[in-house]
């Protein structure tokens, strides 16, 4: 689905604002006021409030949709695999906003679940990472039985952990910033998490 650059104008404000007063605090006239906009706009884009809330997940879910891009890589499978962790962990941290308002709003998240454009991001992932373990089982890299759904979760939930702990981590971390902490997920945490990966996927038992 393609937006207006003025959709995305009031799709941004309208993150923000959900993420800082809630979807049930902000109202149409909130979101106007902040984009410099009437409300009448915003009912033209978007109908109403809750359809502005769809259309902010399938904004938001097709870019997390992972690269399909790098299975035509001409590199070792083992740097496939790194470039998919580094890109999807950049990715969701550069969308802040849209897991804080799934954090504080219980609705919010199950509507988000249930949502087709949600469960066709899941798909279209787990397809690339499947891809990517049977590229690496044909190279003799990785071992059979490994299931795509396993490694996701642990991007997955790592991630989420990180984005639930931010301010406990930070104070342990001794990270003084956001920034710190963003660039701390960017290059440590990936680098645990490409470590930890190839292992589950190499390790014989």
């Amino acid at each position: 689905m393609e937006f207006s650059e003025k959709q995305l104008e009031i799709l941004h404000v309208a993150e923000k604002l959900f993420a800082t007063s809630g979807f049930d605090g902000t109202s149409v006239r909130d979101i106007a006021h902040e984009a410099q906009v009437n409300v009448a706009m915003i009912n033209y884009y978007f109908g109403s409030k809750d359809k502005l809330l769809d259309d902010l997940f399938t904004y938001r879910v097709e870019k997390f949709k992972m690269d399909e891009s790098i299975l035509q890589l001409t590199i070792p499978v083992m740097d496939i695999l790194d470039e998919m962790v580094k890109s999807y962990i950049k990715y969701m941290n550069s969308s802040l906003a849209i897991y804080h308002i799934l954090a504080i709003e219980a609705g919010v998240k199950k509507r988000l679940m249930l949502s087709d454009s949600y469960k066709n991001l899941k798909k279209h992932n787990l397809n690339v990472i499947s891809s990517i373990l049977q590229k690496g089982v044909d190279a003799g890299e990785f071992r059979s039985g490994n299931d795509p759904i396993l490694i996701h979760a642990t991007m997955m939930g790592t991630f989420m952990n990180f984005q639930m702990n931010r301010s406990f981590l930070k104070s342990e971390l001794n990270l003084t910033t956001d920034e710190e902490y963003s660039q701390y997920m960017e290059s440590t945490l990936v680098t645990h998490l490409q470590r930890t990966i190839k292992a589950l996927l190499t390790y014989e038992y």
